[in-house]
């Protein structure tokens, strides 16, 4: 059989690559492929038209309940884990004083004021926030702090909102269900006591 290919939305650069990258590290799957999808749909058809592909998504992502309801007895949520999404920030152009226009992923709305912006664009991945906010498509920007750092004369970080810890979903064409919980069991963690070392 061939290797697995995992399939996770880009451009190169997302949360989704970083997290899939430390995932399949986890897994020792070192022979694994990585493709990056321009969108969710386009990655759900592959694995549904090949038996080796695997899709891993975000939780907060918008579109979770299409990738998991539309092939349903067919595409399976195979896995998930938890790892957190690269820090995100408001990033504003150091030539805008008073910034009325934001873009945003959609599922990064939950981090801004969103009254305090007119003009709202949504984007579908934070690396074309970061393109299009350096290109002046908008003056201001929730996207990944590091784009800051590697522009330091064109954007400056407004509000910082740190790493996140979500849940990643790993879609496949592999049933794993059996009619019991799978999960981990952790008991301390309903408990007052400390994190076990």
């Amino acid at each position: 059989m061939s290797a697995p290919v995992f399939i996770t939305l880009g451009p190169k650069g997302t949360c989704h690559e970083n997290a899939l990258l430390r995932y399949l590290e986890f897994q020792g799957l070192n022979d694994a492929q990585v493709e990056l999808v321009s969108d969710f749909n386009e990655g759900l058809e592959r694995v549904h038209g090949e038996s080796n592909a695997f899709l891993i998504q975000c939780s907060a992502h918008p579109d979770v309940h299409v990738v998991t309801e539309r092939y349903r007895q067919e595409v399976y949520v195979v896995d998930t884990f938890m790892y957190p999404a690269k820090e995100m920030a408001l990033l504003v152009r150091t030539d805008a004083e008073d910034p009325k226009t934001l873009g945003v992923v959609p599922a990064a709305l939950g981090y801004p004021d969103l009254t305090r912006w007119e003009t709202v664009v949504e984007e579908p991945a934070n690396p074309i926030v970061a393109r299009e906010l350096l290109a002046g498509k908008y003056e201001a920007g929730v996207t990944l702090a590091e784009y800051a750092e590697e522009h330091p004369d064109a954007l400056r970080i407004l509000e910082r909102y740190g790493e996140v810890d979500t849940t990643w979903i790993v879609y496949g064409r592999r049933r794993r269900y059996k009619g019991e919980v799978i999960g981990h069991r952790i008991p301390w963690l309903f408990t007052a006591e400390p994190v076990p070392v």
